[in-house]
């Protein structure tokens, strides 16, 4: 979808996969591209199955063509209120702001 700026060293370090998050953590990581002036772009979902292995769902977030970053902020927020739940973890994507 895009690419991805450094991100602050709490979240990776909190991440279960790379660039996946739990509903708080990625809800700090829009925050985070809010605050920090980088474009949000999207968001995926993934759910660990009972063997331990994670399924990429097909419902996704994609936001390439929002030109308000607020608005998309807010809509990755009503995303992750709608898919959380048990063993769900998201990653946001983003573009790296432009100086």
């Amino acid at each position: 979808m895009g690419m991805h700026s450094a991100i602050p060293t709490e979240f990776s370090e909190r991440a279960e996969r790379r660039r996946w998050f739990s509903r708080s953590d990625a809800e700090q990581v829009l925050d985070w591209l809010e605050e920090d002036g980088h474009r949000f772009i999207g968001m995926e979902v993934a759910e660990k199955q009972d063997d331990e292995v994670w399924t990429l769902l097909p419902d996704r977030l994609d936001l390439s063509r929002q030109t308000d970053n607020f608005e998309a902020v807010r809509r990755g927020r009503d995303f992750l209120r709608d898919y959380d739940g048990d063993g769900r973890m998201f990653e946001p994507v983003w573009q790296e702001r432009t100086p």
